[in-house]
């Protein structure tokens, strides 16, 4: 006879919401990133790249994929994370509210040519959108079974 496989260890405690840290930020950096530079170069056409005067259309796209981004980012870290608290995706909020809030403290944001409101939105919105998508998630699936339980 064959003994039975051993009992599958489950992750640490703490590599499933580093794991899931890095995946939700990945997924926002990915959306946001790809995003902005598509928008950029739809913008720049016919342009002179040193006088960019980005038309309106250009601050309300990327406000959205900025929204979206951060949503899909939240999404992914409270689906990873399901059964646990909503800390991971606060943590999320967190890294995108700094790193947002940081260069307009230094002084350092504004962009000659965009308005001084723009890098204030961009940094709310991206806290906005992780929690709007960690507690959607939450939401939507509710209480549900692990895979592994009867």
């Amino acid at each position: 006879m064959t003994a039975p496989p051993p009992p599958q260890r489950p992750l640490t405690p703490l590599l499933r919401p580093a794991l899931a840290l890095l995946a939700g930020l990945g997924i926002t950096v990915l959306i946001v990133g790809g995003g902005v530079l598509i928008t950029t170069l739809g913008a720049l056409r016919g342009q002179d790249p040193r006088n960019f005067a980005p038309p309106m259309w250009y601050y309300a796209a990327n406000m959205t994929l900025s929204i979206l981004g951060a949503a899909a980012g939240g999404f992914a870290v409270s689906r990873i994370t399901h059964g646990r608290s909503l800390f991971t995706v606060a943590v999320l909020a967190l890294i995108l509210l700094v790193s947002g809030i940081a260069p307009i403290l230094r002084g350092t944001a504004g962009t000659p040519g965009h308005p001084p409101w723009y890098p204030l939105v961009l940094a709310l919105l991206g806290p906005i959108g992780v929690l709007a998508g960690g507690v959607g998630e939450r939401r939507n699936n509710g209480p549900r079974a692990s895979a592994g339980t009867a």
